[in-house]
């Protein structure tokens, strides 16, 4: 199962992009829409020069965020770059600082679940995948894009192409699947005996031969 990030958000945030551009432009040099700097004639006035000033910072912002919402897009939508991945190594996240894959092995997992989180910066509900960890070794301590919760890893899943609960469940049948194997494993192969001298000596004393045949007529 391989999750990518939502093409029609990805779409959005480049049009926001775009948008972005366009009203950066209108301020520092069309004012379509907005409000030009005061002149007097054709000579800027003092305040007339404050405002472009102004108007060149506020513009110079917009383009840098358009800029970077409509690259991110782009290169997310042309990559196609999996941010969660079940395979049988284990669960693997795109919450690296370095190296944008991190892989959990299913060993160092205890539970996986999802819940409706509270976003700490602006206040929004978000959708999270969550994963109890046993072993954090090659789990970077401040993930991108995630939080550690104790033990937990909070994955947010708001983005994703499937539902954060639907990756979950999941998560757990493939988690189940790899415990089943592990038992399996440590079982061994059965083992079978058979005690045949055993069942010969009580087939014996249960069956009398006759010795002779004057034997055989005095039974009769």
């Amino acid at each position: 199962m391989r999750v990518y990030r939502s093409p029609l958000r990805l779409f959005a945030f480049g049009l926001i992009g775009v948008a972005l551009i366009l009203v950066s432009v209108d301020i520092m040099f069309g004012y379509w829409l907005s409000t030009p700097p005061e002149t007097s004639g054709t000579i800027l006035t003092t305040r007339g020069q404050a405002q472009q000033r102004a108007d060149i910072v506020w513009g110079a912002a917009l383009i840098g965020m358009g800029t970077l919402l409509v690259g991110g897009a782009v290169v997310e939508l042309v990559r196609r770059h999996p941010v969660v991945e079940l395979s049988q190594d284990g669960l693997m996240v795109a919450i690296g600082s370095h190296e944008s894959d991190v892989t959990i092995p299913w060993a160092h997992i205890r539970s996986v679940g999802s819940d409706v989180i509270t976003d700490r910066y602006d206040g929004s509900r978000r959708n999270a995948l969550l994963v109890d960890v046993a072993d954090r070794d090659g789990i970077p301590e401040h993930p991108i894009g995630a939080a550690w919760r104790g033990t937990e890893l909070v994955v947010d899943g708001q983005d994703w192409s499937r539902r954060a609960t639907e990756v979950a469940l999941s998560a757990q049948g493939a988690l189940g699947h790899h415990r089943r194997v592990e038992e399996i494993k440590a079982m061994g192969p059965p083992s079978v005996t058979w005690d045949t001298d055993e069942d010969r000596a009580e087939a014996a004393e249960e069956v009398t031969v006759p010795a002779s045949v004057d034997e055989m007529e005095e039974n009769e």
